[in-house]
């Protein structure tokens, strides 16, 4: 079984909270307290535009909540639902940034990665944060788990950052996504200790969002001057991580359709 990891995280939050960290008015901590309160609403209205036409809505939970970030679960039943609900989470930083960054340094961004279970990761139950047989709080461990948290470092915003096997999974679906490719970073402990592609995922057409801090995130900003990466190059990039990494990277993951889990 396949799981899909959204991640979803506020970035500029450490520079603003230093602006205010000797006022006694902590009234600027509503922004963050509307953050967890808000966004997953404002998500699911999203998931909801993009199923319109479905007999019923994917199930995205939140799974963890760290600092200023939230992790967001799913089991997609194709890898066109985990390509439709990477669309979903776009348009809700779009939306949420509009509604409520207005005059703040504030922006969103995200990282969304595959995780396989029961091999190579497991589920875990924590049985002091549980609360009877009805709301069994589960925790994920395992290659995969690192390497999105390894991924989200590099999270930029206006985008979304991949994973190669998400990757891989949603380029055959021509779901209207436009790709970016970044440096290759070391990640810690992850593909055998060499460089891994960081690869952003953003809408087609989408408008940068970034222009006037553009300065602040030159990542991603010169990701979309250098243009979209063609899907046979980033095919290619995928392939060669794989054989240079000698099987540390996930093999391809394509979601099958496991019907009961939609609400």
């Amino acid at each position: 079984m396949l799981r899909l990891f959204l991640s979803v995280d506020i970035a500029g939050s450490t520079a603003y909270k230093a602006k205010f960290a000797n006022l006694q008015n902590v009234g600027w901590l509503r922004v963050f307290e509307t953050f967890f309160q808000i966004f997953p609403i404002v998500l699911i209205g999203q998931v909801a535009r993009e199923f319109l036409e479905a007999e019923a809505l994917p199930v995205v939970n939140v799974w963890k909540v760290l600092g200023d970030e939230m992790i967001f679960t799913n089991e997609p039943q194709s890898a066109r639902e985990a390509a439709l609900l990477l669309h979903a989470v776009f348009r809700a930083m779009v939306r949420y940034e509009a509604e409520h960054f207005g005059g703040f340094q504030l922006h969103l961004k995200a990282t969304a990665w595959f995780a396989a279970f029961p091999r190579p990761n497991i589920e875990v139950e924590i049985p002091e944060m549980s609360r009877g047989d009805t709301a069994r709080y589960i925790d994920y461990l395992g290659p995969d788990i690192d390497l999105g948290f390894r991924i989200a470092h590099f999270a930029q915003p206006s985008a979304i950052a991949v994973s190669l096997d998400l990757l891989e999974a949603i380029l055959p679906e021509q779901a209207g996504f436009a790709f970016f490719r970044g440096d290759d970073e070391i990640l810690a402990g992850m593909n055998s200790g060499r460089p891994y592609p960081i690869i952003w995922a953003r809408p087609a057409g989408a408008a940068f969002a970034l222009e006037d801090a553009a300065g602040s995130y030159q990542r991603i900003a010169a990701a979309i001057a250098a243009g979209p990466v063609a899907p046979e190059a980033l095919q290619a990039v995928v392939e060669t991580t794989r054989h240079d990494s000698a099987g540390s990277v996930s093999q391809p993951a394509t979601p099958s359709p496991q019907p009961g889990r939609r609400r």
